[in-house]
């Protein structure tokens, strides 16, 4: 007898919504995949810092509107191993999904085979650990394997980690995410609290607050959404952290499923 999953329904109302606003029927099986969004920012400001990792100084990705993203590099000469990259090339606001594996070469850039305008995620896909810091950035130069424009780097994995940390990312023009909840955590022992922002920007426009959520030293925050959140395609997603004092070390992710 076949195998029959129950429905959700705060499920079949996020895709009776999206065909009363688009006109689309979208479902689950025909994309079969969750998404889940994770990451962290070390020093959180005052000031809105979007929870991922960049330089130092840099609190915000700077997003670009042609494909400038070009190479990788680490900062140690011994990573030589292969990092699958995500991410989306871009024409007019129309975001295509990519997904492609560069070799490193040390402290030397290696250009990706596919220039991209959004990386949504990089993790070492060999067998052997990552070492330095991995940058993925748009064409610089380098001072041993660090670029010398911190805005032109869009996507970093720490050293010693083998996967990015990025609560932010894009959808491609052919699907819809339905998040079902966003977290946060203070990752200090001192009082503190912090403000995270679940922020969207559709094609074209400014960045929108949807929703938010707090957490604190003694207190971790977790949202869930009834009825669930509807991301719409080529739209930016991102966590935005606002810490009660700067210098403050933040996690986030955000959970949700794509349709298409």
């Amino acid at each position: 007898m076949a195998y029959l999953r129950s429905r959700d329904p705060w499920m079949e109302h996020a895709k009776e919504i999206i065909f009363a606003d688009d006109a689309v029927n979208v479902s689950v099986e025909s994309k079969n995949k969750d998404l889940i969004k994770f990451g962290r920012h070390d020093t959180v400001q005052i000031a809105a810092t979007t929870l991922m990792i960049l330089p130092t100084g840099i609190y915000n990705e700077t997003y670009v509107a042609t494909d400038l993203i070009t190479s990788i590099v680490s900062t140690s000469a011994s990573d030589t191993t292969t990092v699958v990259v995500e991410g989306h090339t871009i024409s007019g606001t129309t975001l295509t999904f990519v997904t492609q594996t560069a070799t490193l070469n040390g402290q030397t850039a290696v250009l990706l085979g596919t220039p991209i305008a959004r990386v949504t995620r990089a993790y070492a896909s060999g067998a052997v650990d990552l070492i330095g810091v991995i940058s993925v950035c748009e064409t610089d130069t380098y001072t041993a394997g660090v670029p010398v424009t911190p805005a032109g780097v869009h996507l970093q994995i720490r050293a010693g980690e083998n996967q990015s940390e990025k609560a932010s990312t894009s959808l491609s023009s052919t699907d819809y995410w339905v998040v079902t909840s966003i977290r946060c955590d203070l990752l200090e022992k001192t009082a503190a609290s912090v403000d995270v922002e679940l922020q969207v920007r559709l094609p074209g426009k400014v960045w929108r607050k949807v929703n938010n959520i707090t957490c604190s030293e003694s207190k971790n925050g977790l949202l869930e959404f009834f009825p669930y959140i509807i991301i719409k395609p080529n739209s930016d997603i991102r966590l935005v952290a606002h810490a009660s004092a700067n210098g403050k070390s933040v996690t986030g992710s955000i959970h949700g499923v794509l349709l298409n």
